[in-house]
């Protein structure tokens, strides 16, 4: 019997071993780089990958298609691939491929999530884009620095369970609003703008800029002038600027370029002639680091249906 013991333990050795399950955690922390954005390690299929984590979005994991090839994904047979038109990627057009993985975030359960890779770049600096609501934790703590004296916490209402997204209201028009650190300005669309000019609560600047929501894609925006003391959702309002055609920046500045077209037209603040009778897309308002920056800890406090800001304003 002695003369077996040295075989059991080589066999218990040799045994897989089955991966211990990982509890949901009550908080789960990330801290953001130097570039002002939280990253984690993400394991999808056969890769782990470095995921940028996205506060503006509620739905899924977004990959660039090289980190879908490296993680083995496959689209699902007949409607697992399509294409879509949007001003917002490089020449207006890209492929889009879907499944449905399981995706395991270091440190936390794993969970099914709707995962796109597309033929463009989707980040620059990382492999994909994850949205917060996706981690597995009753509430995640997002700690840009250390807290300072004198710092508040402002708790804004969530729109629904397990979404990102918060609703506000701008005179006569109910606005959606966004988190993003990715995003170094406020930028919001046209009938966001329009709706808080006709309330007296910001001007047009003459003044041109750029919103770059993914690589190579650069879209003109106009500067909005707040009015003193403006808040949105409680937040203040410093750097804003609303979204333009084209044509509306050429005529602004005439050394603007950018990457828009007719087809994104709904979302800039022209209505030319022949488009008067049309509304655009429903309003929105991406609150960018130019107010988040002033804080040091965003909580996504899932069992709360809110986010939690601790900040300290000027």
């Amino acid at each position: 019997m002695r003369a077996l013991a040295p075989l059991a333990l080589l066999l218990a050795l040799a045994a897989p071993v089955q991966a211990a399950k990982v509890a949901t955690p009550p908080v789960f922390t990330l801290r953001t780089s130097d570039n002002g954005n939280p990253y984690l390690p993400v394991m999808v299929k056969n890769a782990t990958l470095n995921i940028r984590m996205a506060l503006s979005f509620d739905q899924g994991l977004v990959l660039n298609e090289p980190a879908a090839a490296r993680a083995g994904l496959k689209p699902f047979p007949l409607i697992g691939k399509g294409s879509f038109s949007n001003a917002m990627i490089p020449g207006g057009k890209a492929t889009f491929r879907f499944n449905l993985p399981t995706v395991t975030p270091a440190g936390l359960p794993s969970k099914k999530v709707p995962a796109i890779w597309v033929s463009i770049p989707v980040a620059a600096d990382a492999d994909g884009i994850l949205t917060i609501a996706a981690l597995k934790a009753d509430r995640v703590d997002v700690i840009l620095r250390e807290t300072p004296a004198g710092s508040r916490e402002y708790v804004i209402a969530k729109k629904g369970s397990g979404e990102t997204g918060i609703k506000t209201r701008i005179g006569n028009e109910a606005v959606n609003l966004s988190l993003e650190l990715n995003s170094p300005t406020t930028v919001m669309n046209a009938r966001a703008g329009e709706a808080l000019m006709a309330a007296g609560l910001a001007r047009r600047a003459n003044s041109i800029g750029y919103w770059r929501p993914f690589p190579g894609v650069a879209l003109p925006m106009q500067g909005l002038t707040p009015k003193a003391g403006l808040t949105i959702a409680g937040l203040p309002m410093h750097q804003m600027s609303v979204r333009v055609s084209e044509a509306d920046a050429r005529r602004i500045d005439a050394a603007a370029k950018g990457t828009s077209s007719e087809s994104d037209d709904e979302d800039t603040i022209t209505v030319s002639a022949d488009r008067k009778k049309k509304r655009g897309r429903d309003p929105w308002i991406l609150i960018g680091r130019d107010v988040l920056d002033d804080c040091s800890r965003i909580s996504f406090d899932r069992a709360g249906e809110s986010w939690l800001l601790t900040c300290k304003f000027g």
